[in-house]
């Protein structure tokens, strides 16, 4: 099995990582399956990652009504998704600067009004919230809780599904779980596979090598290892301040790492069109 991984991983190497220049922006969709691996933290960071190399970079909180990523952030929101259903509102105004070349399209917490809505809605809303994206060169979305909403946000112009796991066996069984799904319904979307709170390089290539393994042997699906980022204090200390994900120094080695990932990840091109969204800049 362990020579059969190798394998895989060096034919994923080979594959070539040209720009992503197809019609559209990228959508990458960071999903789990199994909530608590650190998705919502990565995403963060490969977005922050990607506006520090000077692309125009939305972060949508893809909990419509679990909504958390403004906390995490430390940013005040004014309009809210509810009042975007409500058609008081149009998405842009949703729309918040975070810092150079990162905005945050936030979600809303308990609202009534979201709460069990129909999944035809759920669509249609997210359909709303994506005229959007073309004013970016690229969107970082961050799938909520549970596989559903993940395959519907891939499903719905996902351009890449980004699996983000840890070495324990409930969560790599979940995450092959969500690639099973979504190899269902979009058997071509790219899928790379990131492995968090790794204590060493052999813990990401066995995680990597029993997810690789069961896609390869049953889905006749190749994934993609993009990276292991390690276990680390630092980041729990940050996440007890608002926008300390952003800004503490102490996670200078962990964006280092982040910063190895996007260099695995295809190159974001042809730059949007500058235009501050909702009238707002960073």
């Amino acid at each position: 099995m362990r020579d059969q991984a190798m394998q895989l991983r060096q034919l994923a190497a080979d594959q070539p990582r040209e720009p992503d220049d197809r019609p559209g922006t990228p959508v990458f969709v960071i999903g789990s399956g199994k909530g608590g691996v650190g998705k919502s933290v990565i995403s963060v960071l490969l977005a922050q990652a990607y506006a520090a190399r000077g692309a125009r970079v939305l972060l949508v909180d893809g909990s419509q009504n679990l909504g958390h990523l403004h906390v995490l952030l430390g940013v005040s929101i004014d309009a809210r998704l509810e009042h975007v259903l409500k058609g008081e509102v149009e998405p842009a105004e949703l729309v918040r600067p975070v810092s150079e070349g990162l905005w945050l399209l936030p979600s809303d917490s308990g609202a009534e009004a979201l709460y069990a809505l129909p999944a035809v809605d759920q669509a249609r809303l997210h359909h709303r919230l994506a005229a959007i994206y073309d004013q970016f060169d690229l969107v970082v979305v961050d799938a909520g809780p549970g596989l559903e909403t993940v395959v519907r946000l891939a499903t719905m112009g996902g351009t890449r599904l980004i699996v983000v796991t840890v070495p324990e066996v409930a969560a790599l069984t979940d995450a092959y779980a969500l690639i099973k799904l979504v190899h269902a319904q979009l058997p071509t979307l790219p899928v790379d596979v990131v492995i968090n709170r790794a204590v060493d390089p052999e813990d990401v290539a066995r995680a990597f090598e029993r997810l690789a393994v069961a896609a390869d042997r049953f889905l006749g699906k190749l994934l993609a290892p993009i990276g292991g980022l390690s276990e680390t204090s630092a980041l729990r200390d940050a996440m007890r301040r608002p926008g300390g994900v952003l800004a503490d120094a102490a996670l200078a080695p962990l964006r280092r790492e982040v910063a190895e990932v996007v260099n695995a990840l295809p190159r974001i091109t042809e730059p949007a069109p500058v235009v501050e969204p909702a009238g707002r800049s960073a």
